[in-house]
C-alpha cells in the first residue's frame, strides 16, 4: 500500500502554485476541492459510488473514466488508480489538469467535474 501524506492548506496551495504551476486564480478552488474531497489526504479512497466506481487520492479521481486497477494504467489519465494514493501529487495534478480541460470543453467550467465544487467551493 502506497504511503500517503496529509497536507496542510497552505502547503498544498504553495505546492500547486510553485511546483505544479497551476494558475494562481485557480489555487483557492483546488485547495477547497481537496479539502472537501479527501480532507487533504493523498491516500483517501472514496466509498463506492452508486455506479460501483470509486474515487482515489487527494482530488478523488474516479476510476470510472480516469484510472485503472491493473499494472498498465489506462483510461483518461493513462494511470493506475494506486498512483494517486502516494505522497507525490505530480501525477494527480497531471490528471486533474486533463479532467479540468475536458470539463471546460463540456460545460464551460472545468471544476464542475467535482461534485463538491458547486456545493462548497463556488463563491
Amino acid at each position: 500500500q502506497p504511503q500517503g501524506k496529509i497536507y496542510s492548506r497552505c502547503e498544498l496551495a504553495q505546492e500547486l502554485y510553485y511546483q505544479h504551476k497551476l494558475p494562481m486564480p485557480q489555487i483557492p478552488t483546488w485547495v477547497c476541492i481537496a479539502q472537501h474531497e479527501s480532507s487533504f489526504n493523498t491516500a483517501a479512497v472514496g466509498r463506492l459510488n452508486a455506479d460501483g466506481s470509486a474515487d482515489h487520492g487527494l482530488f478523488q479521481i474516479s476510476d470510472l473514466f480516469w484510472c485503472t486497477h491493473d499494472q498498465q494504467g489506462g483510461k483518461g489519465c493513462h494511470a493506475t488508480c494506486n498512483q494517486f494514493l502516494d505522497s507525490s501529487i505530480a501525477d494527480d495534478v497531471q490528471c486533474i489538469r486533463r479532467i479540468h480541460q475536458e470539463h471546460t470543453q463540456i460545460s464551460g467550467d472545468g471544476f464542475n467535474a467535482w461534485t463538491v465544487y458547486k456545493r462548497n467551493c463556488l463563491n
